[in-house]
């Protein structure tokens, strides 16, 4: 760990922007998942200094959190604008034939149709340990895992709705 915050940032860049590119890729386009990257690195930048102290798992799950702020605060502008985003960045982003996009809807629906909260555990669940997950939540490991459990069952059951097995 390094006391240079400039050094700082580039360890933490290189660790983890892979991870934090695919956490936005899942959900937005290329172009606004590098974005919301960007925003994310600006926000380590800005808050470099007090991640000296704290050990590398530490500095992952408080970069995670960011990285989940910054997500909920464009879902917000997106939301505030009430503009049709997913089709504006289907035509912005990746070409998917009819059938892709079709089930990429169907998909996203099901998606919706869980709790706010439940849509964010699977998501850092992808890139964070469930003691990672516990401490940007507050609340124990056994609960995060016992917590995803419940919102993959969930998932599973909004996708068979749709006729979508994975």
């Amino acid at each position: 760990m390094s006391n240079n915050p400039s050094r700082l940032f580039k360890e933490l860049w290189s660790k983890y922007q892979k991870s934090i590119y695919r956490y936005f890729r899942r959900e937005f386009s290329s172009e606004v998942a590098e974005d919301l990257c960007q925003q994310t690195y600006l926000k380590l930048w800005e808050y470099i200094e007090t991640l000296h102290n704290k050990n590398i798992f530490q500095q992952r799950a408080w970069l995670f959190t960011v990285a989940k702020n910054v997500r909920n605060d464009y879902l917000r502008y997106k939301s505030s604008h009430q503009q049709n985003f997913i089709w504006q960045e289907l035509s912005e982003g990746d070409k998917l034939t009819e059938l892709d996009l079709e089930k990429s809807l169907l998909i996203q629906k099901a998606m919706e149709e869980l709790s706010k909260e439940d849509r964010e555990l699977l998501g850092m669940a992808q890139y964070l340990t469930s003691n990672e997950i516990g401490e940007v939540l507050g609340i124990s490991a056994s609960a995060v895992r016992s917590r995803i459990q419940k919102a993959k069952h969930l998932l599973s059951e909004n996708l068979k709705k749709y006729d979508i097995v994975m």
